[in-house]
C-alpha cells in the first residue's frame, strides 16, 4: 500500500508570517504546491495539502492545520516555513525542525542546501513547537531559508526549481515513492525501406504500419525539405 502525506503551508491567509525580501506565507504557499506537484505527478506519490485561508488568530491558525492534518490517514507530516531574524546581506541557510524524526530532518536540510546553495543549518529539534507537538503522526517543518537575508532570498529565488525538486526527493525516498513512468513502452519491430532494391534506410513497424523519418525519405528520393517553424508545416520539393 502507498504510504501517504499531508503537507501544509505555514501562518495562514489573514495571520500572516514573516516578512521582508520575500513574504512568508506566500512563499510557503508556493513551496508547498510545487512539492505536491512533484510528489504526485513525478513519483507514484499520494497525499493532500492544506492553507489556512479562515483563521483570524494565530491560536485558531495553529490548531486549524494541525486539526486538518490529524483528520486524514497519513504517514507523514510536513510544513513549510520560511525563517526570520534582522535584515542583513549575507547568508544565514536553512534548517528542518523535528520532534522525533532526526534523520529525516538531517537528510532534508542538507539536500535543500545542496541544491540551492544555501548554508545547511541541519536539523534542529523543537519539541515545544505546536504543530510538531501536537500532530499525531511523525512531522517535520521546514525553515526553507531566511526572508530577511538578501543572500538567502537570491539563492531561493534562482534555485527555486531545484529546491523544491530536493524536498521531494527526500520525502519521497522516505515514504518509498518511485518515479513515475513518464514514456509508454511501445512493442516495435526494426525494418528497412528500399528504393529500386538498392538505396535502403532504417524503418520501424508498429501496429502493422511503417515509420521512418521524413528527412531520409527526402534524401532517398533526392527532395529537397523545408520545415516552417511558425506552422509546423514540412514540404518537399523536386529539385531542378
Amino acid at each position: 500500500m502507498t504510504k501517504k502525506f499531508v503537507g501544509s503551508s505555514g501562518h495562514g491567509l489573514k495571520i500572516r508570517g514573516a516578512k521582508h525580501f520575500i513574504d512568508e506565507v506566500d512563499e510557503a504557499r508556493k513551496v508547498t504546491n510545487e512539492v505536491h506537484r512533484i510528489l504526485t505527478s513525478e513519483y507514484n506519490g499520494a497525499g493532500t495539502v492544506f492553507h489556512d485561508n479562515s483563521s483570524i488568530t494565530q491560536n485558531q491558525n495553529l490548531q486549524t492545520i494541525v486539526t486538518y492534518h490529524n483528520g486524514q490517514q497519513r504517514d507523514l507530516d510536513w510544513s513549510i516555513h520560511f525563517n526570520a531574524a534582522s535584515a542583513i546581506d549575507g547568508p544565514r541557510g536553512v534548517e528542518v525542525l523535528y520532534y522525533d524524526v532526526k534523520d529525516l530532518s538531517a537528510r532534508m536540510s542538507a539536500a535543500i542546501a545542496k541544491a540551492s546553495g544555501l548554508k545547511d543549518r541541519g536539523a534542529k529539534q523543537r519539541k515545544e513547537l505546536y504543530f510538531l507537538k501536537n500532530t499525531s503522526k511523525p512531522a517535520i517543518l521546514i525553515e526553507v531559508c531566511f526572508v530577511d537575508s538578501k543572500a538567502d532570498v537570491e539563492l531561493y529565488y534562482s534555485n527555486f526549481n531545484a529546491v523544491c525538486a530536493a524536498i521531494a526527493e527526500v520525502l519521497a525516498a522516505h515514504l518509498g515513492y518511485t518515479k513515475a513512468q513518464t514514456e509508454q513502452a511501445y512493442d516495435y519491430a526494426e525494418a528497412k525501406v528500399m528504393l529500386n532494391d538498392t538505396k535502403a534506410i532504417s524503418a520501424r513497424i508498429l501496429e502493422g504500419r511503417t515509420y521512418v523519418q521524413v528527412r531520409e525519405i527526402a534524401d532517398l528520393l533526392g527532395l529537397k525539405l523545408v520545415y516552417n517553424n511558425e506552422s509546423k508545416t514540412t514540404k518537399l520539393y523536386e529539385v531542378k
